[in-house]
């Protein structure tokens, strides 16, 4: 309840509400970063990345929606983004994905972009729930395989080849539905 209220009180341009959510949020926030960034930025540039995602919730938080949305996870996105496209502009060659796997453009057009991210939400809603959590840890909060794997008690192979068997199975959904190609 005290989320909703937040969020309420951030769309309103509340600065308190702010330094709330940066308080509870932020280990959080830097965590995400971290796990995107990994080895390849200063420390300094990880709080950059945490700085902007705040700044990014600060100036866009008439979007954020309260019924279908949590604040962690608008936060976790939000902080993917920022730090991937700082990785991106740091150095293009490290983003390369040794696999097909859907990135939902900003660049498009927001219409677009929430058909494309209602397809992707369906398709991922046919996954069992392991599998889908595995591939939300891994792709959306790009924890590593080893971390999944001791969170959930499996074999680190396993977790990998629920990856692998979950971007076939997502890709012919995404086909279908002709999001992909």
């Amino acid at each position: 309840m005290e989320e909703k209220m937040l969020i309420q009180q951030l769309k309103q341009k509340n600065q308190i509400a702010l330094e709330k959510i940066i308080s509870y949020y932020s280990a959080y926030v830097h965590t995400v970063v971290r796990n995107v960034l990994g080895t390849y930025m200063k420390a300094e540039d990880i709080e950059e990345v945490v700085s902007d995602a705040f700044v990014l919730l600060w100036n866009h938080a008439e979007q954020i929606r309260e019924d279908s949305t949590t604040l962690k996870s608008y936060l976790a996105s939000i902080a993917r983004n920022q730090a991937l496209k700082k990785l991106r502009n740091h150095n293009p060659l490290i983003c390369t994905l040794d696999d097909d796997i859907l990135i939902l453009d900003e660049s498009i057009d927001p219409i677009e972009r929430s058909e494309q991210k209602h397809m992707l939400e369906s398709a991922l809603s046919l996954m069992n729930e392991l599998d889908r959590e595995i591939f939300i840890r891994y792709y959306y909060f790009m924890e590593k395989t080893n971390h999944i794997a001791e969170q959930l008690k499996m074999n680190e192979s396993t977790v990998r080849s629920r990856l692998s068997r979950g971007r076939s199975n997502l890709k012919q959904i995404l086909i279908k539905g002709g999001l992909s190609t």
